[in-house]
């Protein structure tokens, strides 16, 4: 009498695979969850409040009252926070387009948002006022400096993503972490998605892209916990393209700093 070992061998090799698959998801969801733990008190939501101001062909456009909400991310111990521009900007992209004025139509030479009022609330209760300290439209990337003595007064300690630590090496393939705060719906929730790298376009900046940078100012890390950038809108010729990246923390750590001269 002959057995054959085969179809066991082969069960045995399909569970062990099954088993190694499964205790990876394990391990990618238990770490996603450490970060958004650890991280979910640097993501705060940025209410930026203001008038759009733009000159014309002929007379200038009367101003119009702005009001936009947006994610911010806190990427220092002073509480300087990183958003994508055209979240909190409605100027960009409107020089040379058209507007109908009474019984004239005019183009638009120059616009711009002057802010008046930005809010930022940390999803503990804290609520700051804060300044747009520094904005850089071709990257897509603006700095909100809280205001100081507000945070003194709340004696307020900013949780941070240190942008400092950035993953240089991230590559095609390499699994991400994503997170956000979920709509007003949800009580803006944190939230985490887990993904990949995509592609990398290394041009004057480098842009990530990858699955989990869904919506502008996403902070993307690995899975081993190394920020990679923030999610922004690539701005093609002066124009928001609508197309998404994830720019490079590298390059956001050098305009934080020149966010923080321009504070002074």
């Amino acid at each position: 009498m002959r057995f054959s070992l085969a179809p066991f061998s082969l069960i045995a090799a399909f569970s062990l695979a099954t088993l190694g698959t499964t205790f990876s998801q394990d391990t990618d969801a238990e770490q996603s969850r450490k970060l958004l733990e650890q991280h979910k008190a640097s993501l705060v939501v940025i209410t930026a409040k203001g008038k759009l101001e733009a000159t014309t062909s002929g007379e200038p456009l009367p101003p119009r009252d702005q009001q936009r909400r947006t994610l911010g991310v806190t990427i220092g111990d002073d509480g300087l926070i990183v958003v994508s521009n055209s979240a909190i900007d409605a100027s960009l992209g409107l020089s040379g387009q058209q507007a109908k004025m009474d019984d004239k139509v005019v183009t638009i030479k120059e616009a711009k948002t002057v802010f008046s009022e930005v809010e930022i609330s940390y999803g503990d209760s804290t609520l700051l006022h804060g300044k747009v300290v520094r904005q850089d439209a071709e990257a897509d990337i603006a700095f909100i400096m809280p205001d100081a003595a507000e945070a003194k007064a709340l004696n307020k300690k900013f949780d941070k993503v240190d942008f400092s630590q950035f993953a240089a090496t991230a590559q095609e393939a390499d699994k991400v972490v994503g997170l956000s705060r979920a709509s007003a719906v949800y009580g803006y929730m944190p939230t985490v998605v887990v993904g990949r790298v995509t592609g990398v376009y290394k041009g004057d900046r480098t842009f990530f892209v990858t699955s989990v940078g869904t919506a502008q100012g996403i902070p993307v890390f690995t899975l081993e916990g190394k920020p990679i950038g923030l999610t922004v809108v690539r701005i093609i010729e002066g124009n928001p393209s609508g197309v998404l990246g994830t720019l490079s923390a590298g390059s956001i750590q050098v305009m934080a700093n020149l966010a923080r001269e321009a504070a002074k």
